[in-house]
């Protein structure tokens, strides 16, 4: 696929985006389906101008552009910094981060622990978000993992239902979570085997310590279909951002 030409003021934006660290972040809230009080918030990134908002083309300029780790860490560090629950010390964080991120070092352990350090938020309320796309060296991948458990970050398997995150790194990983991706819990109320695959995940992920997190929850019944399942987590539209 060809990929399409980015404009010369697009790419001036997209730079000075990247010397200032000029990124904002939207926080949506992740629900427990029997509660009314969010258990954490994902943190989404918006670039600065109205044809950079969009997280998809920011970071398919960085991609072309062969910047990927430098955008995801400063769009990490922008979450931690910003993030308006810092004094409810039960609500989780949850950040998005690319494999080939911690494969190059682009966010470290030292790093993270110094941004959470600063801002006055235990590593433990940190769940880093990742999926098995473009895991280049898995040694260095899960090597990373390793020094970022220790210093007490959790882990998210994220598009979970996708060809991104098959059961290879779910049974590596052992994350806290499992985020179901909103396409497909999108056509699981209307499809019965889904819904058995859905309880399935549920008990493995109770036998290993995790939950299961709904994304693209917009109506209550979406909501119903899966706390009926024994999801105990949801995220989507039905939920305003923090």
């Amino acid at each position: 696929m060809v990929k399409p030409t980015i404009g010369r003021r697009t790419m001036r934006e997209f730079y000075r985006l990247l010397e200032t660290g000029s990124v904002q972040t939207i926080y949506q809230p992740v629900m427990p389906f029997s509660g009314r009080c969010a258990v954490g918030y994902e943190a989404l990134s918006r670039g600065p101008v109205p044809y950079l908002a969009s997280p998809m083309t920011l970071f398919e300029i960085a991609e072309q552009v062969q910047v990927s780790p430098q955008l995801d860490a400063i769009c990490c560090r922008r979450a931690i910094e910003n993030f308006p629950m810092k004094s409810r010390e039960d609500a989780l964080l949850f950040i998005n981060l690319l494999p080939e991120t911690l494969e190059m070092g682009g966010v470290d352990a030292n790093m993270l622990s110094a941004w959470t350090e600063s801002s006055g938020i235990a590593p433990g309320r940190v769940v880093l978000e990742v999926t098995e796309k473009q895991i280049a060296d898995p040694a260095r991948f899960y090597t990373a993992v390793a020094n970022l458990r220790v210093q007490g970050f959790r882990f998210a398997v994220d598009d979970v239902g996708t060809g991104y995150s098959n059961l290879s790194l779910l049974a590596d990983l052992v994350p806290e979570f499992f985020k179901l991706d909103l396409e497909f819990v999108r056509l699981t109320r209307a499809r019965p085997v889904r819904q058995l695959l859905v309880e399935t995940l549920v008990r493995f992920a109770g036998q290993i310590g995790a939950m299961v997190v709904a994304e693209g929850i917009e109506t209550d019944e979406d909501a119903e279909v899966f706390r009926l399942l024994g999801v105990p987590l949801g995220q989507g539209f039905l939920y305003r951002p923090a």
